[in-house]
């Protein structure tokens, strides 16, 4: 985990691009994002830790459009792994509680499976069948620990456990999701191959293996994901010109992107996000 010259943790500053009902959700919880050590730098994106505190509160459900990664988390209760999460990820709160969770930058857990991370999409497994030491006293003492900075410093010490060899293929894939993340005009896998000069049939079977689904899906993922962060910023946008910037052919196929996906319409997102 990186610290600064004094020796505190250096907490990751980060959008609430992913989490839908952004405004309520901050209300219901709260989110701490950390980055990795240097050691560890090539395979985690960030730790994250979820507090909440609904004790005399209704329970919450909290709405999550995973990025291309793969999650591995804790509470007092389990651990697990969550694979790619093609739809809308939601998770119930009640009480009071914490989560540590460790997000993977896309492609990096890989060698940690040893097997093609397509196996897991969509699908959760206890988080002891990747790593061994993940066991019930190890999570007890986990969120026993009394700081972020201990709670983290154990999930580095899990993932060093089984640290796998550099991948070159990982930083590849990084750079093709940052590059399609960030240029709301690349919407063709075609075009996305050209400028890495690599065959479609290559990269497909490249993200399949180790981000566990197609590009086209990671091209689609950020472009709805733009576009929800968009419908809950309080000025309605003009949906069939946002469609077109998206790279959407119309709105029609724009808005049964998104509405399969959220599970609601833009428009109704907009209302829903905006309710007191």
């Amino acid at each position: 985990m990186q610290k600064t010259a004094n020796g505190e943790l250096i907490e990751k500053p980060g959008t609430q691009r992913g989490i839908l009902d952004s405004m309520h959700a901050q209300r219901n919880f709260a989110l701490r994002r950390y980055y990795p050590s240097a050691q560890l730098a090539a395979h985690i994106e960030h730790y994250w830790i979820v507090t909440w505190d609904l004790r005399g509160a209704p329970a919450y459900t909290a709405e999550v459009l995973p990025h291309p990664s793969v999650n591995v988390a804790f509470t007092r209760d389990r651990g697990w792994v969550t694979g790619v999460t093609t739809g809308k990820y939601t998770y119930d709160l009640e009480g009071e509680g914490i989560v540590l969770g460790i997000q993977f930058r896309p492609g990096a857990f890989r060698p940690f499976l040893g097997r093609p991370v397509s196996t897991i999409t969509d699908q959760t497994l206890p988080a002891g069948e990747v790593f061994p030491i993940a066991t019930e006293d190890f999570r007890r003492a986990l969120l026993e620990q009394s700081s972020d900075e201990a709670i983290v410093g154990a999930g580095e010490a899990l993932l060093v456990d089984r640290l796998p060899a550099p991948d070159a293929h990982i930083g590849l894939i990084n750079d093709i999701v940052a590059l399609v993340r960030d240029d709301r005009s690349l919407s063709q896998v075609s075009t996305v191959a050209e400028r890495f000069g690599l065959p479609e049939r290559t990269l497909q079977h490249l993200f399949s293996s180790y981000v566990g689904v197609g590009l086209k899906w990671v091209i689609r993922r950020y472009r709805v994901m733009e576009a929800a962060e968009l419908a809950e910023a309080g000025t309605a946008p003009k949906w069939t010109a946002l469609a077109h910037d998206l790279g959407y052919s119309d709105q029609a196929h724009f808005t049964n992107d998104f509405t399969r996906i959220v599970g609601r319409a833009p428009s109704e997102h907009a209302r829903y996000a905006a309710r007191d």
